[in-house]
């Protein structure tokens, strides 16, 4: 005579912990480059560009502005769109695929969704208007003032995406939930 065999229990497929796929790996970890770059761009602004246009005579800091404005935009910006796109991405899969870990992605894309929603509220309009070449020499020492107040928000938002997308990346990778 055979024992009767115990039930069996179905659970939820979202309920069974199961590895992310590798293009999920794949976005996670350029989504942490990503913003990482970012942020050291970001790092490196804050600790060599801006100290040296604040000690420059204002009409040098404009003629080197002037270069080196535009340059330093056409490197990060396309770094910051990268890592809010790809960020949002991770996002939206661990999110809908109730993996560990959502919480803090959401976390790091709120963060690096911050830098950018810094672009319209201050530095378009700010960094147009110190590429005006007829910006009064006066008023530099004021507006960078105010620059350098705004870029390191943005630098600690760029700083605070990276830390909480490694810390989610790490989560991913492990089977805890946030």
């Amino acid at each position: 005579m055979t024992a009767p065999t115990p039930p069996t229990t179905r659970t939820h497929p979202a309920a069974t912990p199961r590895q992310p796929s590798p293009a999920t790996l794949v976005t996670a970890t350029a989504a942490l480059v990503g913003s990482g770059a970012f942020a050291t761009g970001c790092l490196l602004t804050q600790a060599v560009s801006v100290p040296t246009w604040r000690a420059m005579p204002p009409e040098e800091f404009l003629e080197r502005f002037a270069t080196a404005g535009p340059a330093t935009g056409a490197v990060l910006f396309p770094l910051e769109m990268a890592a809010v796109a790809l960020l949002g991405a991770t996002t939206y899969t661990a999110v809908r695929r109730r993996r560990p870990a959502r919480l803090r992605w959401a976390v790091a894309t709120v963060s690096m969704a911050g830098t950018v929603a810094l672009l319209p509220i201050y530095f378009a309009g700010a960094n147009r208007a110190l590429l005006d070449t007829e910006f009064p020499a006066g008023d530099v020492a004021g507006e960078l003032h105010r620059w350098n107040a705004w870029n390191w928000l943005r630098t600690g938002l760029a700083v605070a995406a990276t830390a909480t997308g490694a810390t989610a990346l790490a989560g991913t990778l492990s089977p805890s939930a946030d």
